[in-house]
């Protein structure tokens, strides 16, 4: 009796119409598990210093990266239209990353030293070309004492 009350149980269970619907959403679940592992990689963007950068070679040609550098001293220079800027980045243990950044916004606290966040791709020639820059703004509490942090003025 058991056994027969056991047997009707998983009929009903894995019977026609329920056997459907597991079947309907394990392709629905799969479905989605490859929609958001395509658009994850679509948008994943590395975060690279210069010299790791310069420490791929030619792989990194043609890939999308962030790529970080302090601005090398007298190396900014503006287009005439105001829109585009050509510079070097480097960190210490770095080669100067020639950068070239046309058509957008560029930022007005970028000058000597400064540390500027570029996200583009390396061309065969070896510079960078940007389609986005950012720079860090410098504070001016950062390497003061303690007592002469007054956050009141701001």
């Amino acid at each position: 009796m058991a056994s027969v009350a056991h047997s009707n149980i998983t009929r009903s269970i894995l019977g026609g119409h329920n056997l459907k619907f597991f079947i309907a959403g394990g392709v629905i679940a799969l479905a989605v598990a490859y929609l958001v592992t395509m658009g994850l990689q679509g948008t994943t963007v590395y975060f690279l210093t210069v010299s790791e950068l310069q420490a791929k070679g030619a792989a990194a040609q043609n890939q999308v990266f962030r790529v970080s550098g302090n601005l090398v001293p007298g190396s900014l220079a503006r287009d005439n239209s105001g829109l585009g800027i050509e510079f070097l980045i480097a960190d210490p243990s770095s080669k100067p990353l020639s950068v070239v950044y046309r058509g957008g916004q560029v930022p007005d606290i970028i000058g000597d030293n400064i540390e500027i966040v570029a996200e583009g791709k390396l061309d065969a020639q070896g510079t960078f070309t940007a389609n986005n820059v950012l720079a860090k703004c410098p504070s001016r509490l950062e390497n003061a004492p303690p007592e002469e942090h007054d956050y009141s003025t701001q």
